[in-house]
């Protein structure tokens, strides 16, 4: 009962017997480095791979099936290269070891990227040793010891860890922290105590830049993967528009006005991590972004293919497929009624086609653990779970016969229970 199902299934009769010695183990240049293919006769289990994540997967596949694995073949790979979550840990903060179970629990599924929500206006959670008020102010948070042992234990597990430092909105933690870098200095903050769009926004002044350059710089020093997120979403430029220094700098700038202020500051990170040989990824909501950066269309399913038209890469996020935070069912929350997202609907979503002129542009999608209404570990697994098993086939290309996963699913979901996994209704 594996989930997400393989690609590729040719099913004789017949069981063989599942020991670690009864692989045979190999490698197949023809093969891409996330691919393997098993092959199952009387008294062999037969694993070949195009590399090491390949392997891991196959071996995945194997353990799923259990003792007995079904004589036949299985050759298997995935749609996408990037298949992620999106772990808020900011609004409120995730233990440690949870985050190392949810690494282990989404690498079961074949999911390859955990991206870790550390800054906000509710907190900021990653040890900055040049600017330690950033994390006094807030209180939990994770240390540099903390992110390289999250870091290697997920790259045992062939999960990549990409980090997000939002900015220039989404910022009040920092403004609490530090108040010069906001657009009234003289003003105290307080970390924020509420959900929505924090007014306030990062100052245009030069020594702002240089300030999240140092913070930069500690990012890409703990986390080695090539992508980094800042953010880049739901910045209100009112104080921009009202602030007389803002204004003085947007002439300055020779901007626009004062909207395009966000488009500025994200552009000169994206330079920046370009010198340190990282790529800028941020939440995509119009063509502002900076040129080459990666973006994640989460507004609509529409934006994604009409992102790549304008020679961007792409992971698609939409969230009325991939937001896990919303209700499953329609109910009374914070939500309700126009934000649901069923087993169904998340299991059923399609990509959409990317225009030939922009063909390779998708890189892939990525599921989103919100935390605002999910304080505890045990209420992001019941808002994940079951949907995180349809998403990790949409990911890895397989979806296709609800049924069939439904079947699949409930032994699944068996499995993961009986580990004291928490699990959400399963409501189809």
């Amino acid at each position: 009962m594996i989930i997400p199902r393989p690609r590729e299934v040719a099913v004789l009769g017949g069981f063989a017997a599942h020991t670690h010695d009864a692989v045979r183990l190999s490698r197949d240049p023809r093969l891409g480095p996330e691919d393997y293919r098993l092959s199952v006769s009387d008294g062999a289990i037969e694993l070949a791979s195009g590399g090491p994540a390949g392997e891991f997967y196959g071996r995945q596949t194997l353990s799923q099936f259990g003792e007995a694995v079904p004589y036949g073949t299985i050759g298997d790979g995935p749609r996408f290269g990037w298949r992620g979550v999106m772990l808020d840990v900011a609004r409120h903060f995730m233990p440690k070891e949870f985050v190392l179970r949810l690494v282990d629990l989404i690498a079961e599924l074949k999911l390859n990227v955990l991206q870790l929500h550390l800054t906000d206006d509710q907190g900021w959670r990653l040890e900055i040793k040049r600017h330690p008020r950033l994390t006094e102010v807030s209180g939990d948070h994770y240390t540099h010891d903390d992110i390289r042992e999250i870091v290697s234990y997920a790259a045992e597990r062939f999960v990549r860890i990409v980090p997000e430092i939002g900015l220039p909105g989404h910022v009040q933690a920092a403004l609490a922290a530090y108040p010069h870098l906001g657009n009234d200095p003289g003003r105290r903050l307080q970390v924020w105590d509420s959900w929505g769009i924090s007014e306030h926004t990062l100052n245009l002044e030069e020594s702002t830049i240089a300030f999240f350059r140092d913070v930069l710089d500690e990012v890409v020093d703990l986390f080695p993967d090539e992508y980094v997120h800042v953010g880049g979403d739901e910045c209100l430029p009112g104080e921009w528009e009202r602030t007389p220094r803002a204004q003085e700098r947007v002439r300055e700038l020779g901007l626009p006005g004062a909207h395009a202020a966000r488009a500025w500051i994200t552009a000169r990170m994206a330079e920046y991590l370009a010198d340190r040989g990282r790529k800028l990824v941020y939440w995509y909501e119009k063509a502002d972004g900076p040129p080459g950066a990666t973006t994640m269309t989460w507004l609509d399913e529409e934006s994604g293919p009409l992102a790549t038209l304008e020679g961007r890469d792409v992971v698609l996020a939409p969230h009325l497929r991939t937001y896990f935070d919303y209700p499953l069912v329609l109910e009374e929350g914070p939500f309700a009624p126009d934000r649901v997202l069923s087993l169904s609907q998340a299991y059923h979503f399609d990509p959409p086609p990317v225009p030939e002129r922009a063909r390779g542009r998708i890189l892939g999608v990525q599921a989103q653990l919100w935390t605002e209404y999910m304080p505890t570990p045990s209420d992001v697994e019941r808002q994940a779970f079951p949907r995180l098993c349809a998403f990790a086939e949409v990911a890895w290309g397989s979806a296709g016969d609800y049924p069939d996963f439904l079947r699949r699913l409930r032994p699944h979901l068996a499995r993961l229970e009986a580990r004291g996994v928490r699990i959400g209704p399963l409501i189809p």
